[in-house]
């Protein structure tokens, strides 16, 4: 029986993505070339929207975990003192404002933007010191804004379109600029050999999923160039970039 065509990778390019698996109902392709996993095809952005608009705990006066979220936030923020400290700098996917506000009590002149209303609505409450904006990366860009400094954890996974999602980070760092992105890692050694076992492979919740190879790909098709790795003893990709 003859084996089905394989396809376009949407991160490397190569003719080499094809069926892998089914997990909740969702099909996932792979690229044998560079690993990159993803649902096939991937929900629409509307439906991915009405996802996490409706997470659950979230209200203008209340947020999970919100003293140890803050305290990791803040532990982070220092970290990257050397670039915040007087700069400009932006939480994509902000949640309820904490590395924000981080952020901006290490010097930076912060903000934070999320496509959650109620997260918005908590972050605005409890941090009123700090920006913060409602939509989409995509819409937010077409305000000409832009920062030294970049901060998008666990987001990447989320997106319907790596690329377009990629290329409006890119728009709104400054060339010079820092990107920080963290993402699950298929290429981690703690990772299941089952890969499909894994709980972070969650579709319709995480449509993407990255190796260090994969991301590097599409973070230096639009215009960054990786400056570091950070080794994470869990399954994650911590990458900083520098926006040529």
């Amino acid at each position: 029986m003859n084996q089905p065509a394989k396809r376009e990778c949407p991160m490397c390019r190569a003719a080499a993505a094809g069926s892998f698996a089914r997990k909740n109902g969702y099909a996932l392709s792979r690229c044998a070339a560079c690993g990159f996993l993803f649902v096939d095809p991937v929900p629409t952005p509307a439906d991915l929207a009405r996802l996490y608009r409706a997470e659950a705990g979230i209200t203008a006066d209340s947020y999970p975990k919100a003293s140890s979220r803050f305290r990791r936030a803040f532990i982070k923020a220092v970290k990257f003192a050397r670039y915040i400290r007087g700069r400009d700098a932006i939480d994509v996917g902000c949640g309820g404002g904490f590395v924000a506000e981080a952020m901006r009590r290490v010097g930076a002149r912060a903000m934070g933007l999320d496509i959650s209303e109620r997260a918005i609505a908590y972050a605005r409450r409890r941090f009123p010191a700090c920006e913060f904006a409602c939509g989409t990366l995509e819409d937010f860009q077409k305000t000409g804004r832009s920062f030294d400094f970049v901060y998008c954890s666990e987001v990447i996974e989320h997106v319907a379109d790596a690329d377009a999602f990629v290329a409006a980070l890119a728009r709104i760092c400054r060339p010079g600029g820092r990107l920080f992105v963290t993402t699950p890692d298929i290429g981690h050694w703690r990772v299941p050999k089952d890969l499909v076992s894994w709980s972070l492979v969650d579709p319709p919740r995480h449509v993407r999923y990255f190796n260090a190879e994969s991301l590097g790909l599409l973070l230096g098709r639009h215009g960054f160039a990786l400056r570091r790795k950070i080794f994470k003893h869990k399954p994650g990709l911590q990458v900083l970039a520098e926006r040529l």
